[in-house]
């Protein structure tokens, strides 16, 4: 493994990631109950907060490819810091708004950029690496929501937080550099993706990995965001039983970036994306068909590496000078399709039944293994 520091850093700043970007649920009955913020304000939040990672996407993809990854990773860390001071003044709703905004744009940037220099952390396992540091993310989200669920109406644990998190980033940009600085004029160069041989942007592929990556995010968040109320009202289960359903899916999700990433650099990244979409769509019909919600923890162990698996693939295709652009545009378009989508498919369950609606996200995944194994294949193993 090369590049062991950088790895250490990108760990233990993907288990802060995973704490920033609960924070907006947990402590919700914060902003309703002590703040006295109304529920189309917190949702307001929400879509604010998609904005921003498109906004920081197209921005961040630019200062990628300008100034390096590492360098631009050290910004980045400061830039979320900073988001999360301004979020101690959330009793303003306008601060609260910009800090969710920031935050969870720079969130997803930084994700994006550990994507990018995944490359470097080994010439075998990058993926299986990489998956890896998504599975650290999980921990942080899902611990912190154990954790702080108790305290969702204290200000002063909210307060605590994010002042501990603020704190927590600066030695770790700190550290961002001091690695650069290390480095010899050999390795200058290192934190860059390495040259694929490709000369310019390949529109077809890359056009079909976003539409991928666009249906399979709708089908993700289709279920996350959707499944507890399909349980209760469609199957007639307690919100519990509905709930154990969607915390077997995300623990899939996670044991799978463990398990399966070890996988990707074997078999390759296009062959194994296609096998997990085609698995995922197979297992998704049977839980939609017979109503056993406990099955969608194979769902996600299927779907577990398809998500960072596929934001890397963009490299494929895309030349190293234009290849933090090309993700970071990928991301933003895929994002795009799956807001248009979610505020169509609510329509459509107020019209036609969670019975009716719900088995699209089966076909959003078919979609997205069709798009995939449109990308074509390649004499090199993507």
């Amino acid at each position: 493994m090369k590049n062991k520091g950088l790895y250490i850093i990108c760990a233990i700043l993907m288990v802060i990631l995973g704490l920033s970007d609960a924070l907006r649920g947990i402590f919700t009955p914060l902003f309703t109950e002590v703040f006295g913020f109304s529920m189309s304000q917190v949702g307001f939040i929400v879509s604010a907060s998609y904005l921003g990672n498109l906004v920081c996407l197209l921005f961040g993809g630019v200062i990628l490819d300008k100034i390096g990854r590492k360098k631009a990773m050290a910004i980045f860390v400061i830039a979320l810091a900073i988001s999360e001071l301004i979020l101690l003044g959330g009793r303003v709703y306008f601060l609260l708004v910009l800090g969710f905004f920031l935050a969870l744009g720079i969130s997803t940037l930084l994700n994006t950029t550990m994507n990018l220099l995944s490359d470097s952390f080994s010439a075998t396992k990058s993926l299986m690496l990489l998956n890896a540091l998504f599975f650290l993310q999980g921990i942080g989200t899902a611990g912190s929501q154990f954790i702080l669920s108790r305290f969702s109406s204290d200000v002063r644990v909210w307060n605590g937080v994010l002042i501990a998190m603020a704190v927590l980033l600066v030695p770790i940009c700190f550290a961002i550099t001091r690695l650069r600085a290390e480095g010899s004029s050999e390795k200058k160069n290192e934190e860059e993706i390495p040259d694929n041989g490709i000369k310019k942007l390949q529109m077809f592929p890359i056009a079909m990995v976003t539409l991928s990556l666009g249906f399979y995010l709708i089908a993700e968040h289709g279920l996350t965001n959707y499944l507890i109320m399909y349980g209760t009202e469609q199957l007639k289960l307690t919100a519990a039983a509905a709930g154990l359903g969607l915390s077997l899916y995300s623990a899939g999700i996670m044991v799978g970036r463990l398990v399966i990433g070890q996988f990707v650099d074997k078999v390759g990244a296009r062959k194994m994306l296609l096998l997990s979409l085609i698995a995922a769509f197979v297992v998704t019909a049977a839980v939609f068909g017979t109503g056993i919600l406990p099955l969608l923890f194979l769902t996600g162990l299927a779907v577990s590496i398809v998500y960072p698996t596929t934001v890397a693939l963009v490299r494929k295709y895309a030349p190293s000078s234009l290849g933090a652009r090309a993700t970071t545009a990928v991301v933003s378009a895929a994002s795009i399709l799956d807001v248009v989508f979610n505020a169509i498919f609510g329509s459509a369950i107020d019209r036609f039944g969670y019975g009716a609606s719900m088995p699209v996200l089966c076909v959003a995944i078919a979609v997205a293994a069709v798009f995939m194994l449109l990308t074509g294949s390649d004499k090199k193993r993507a």
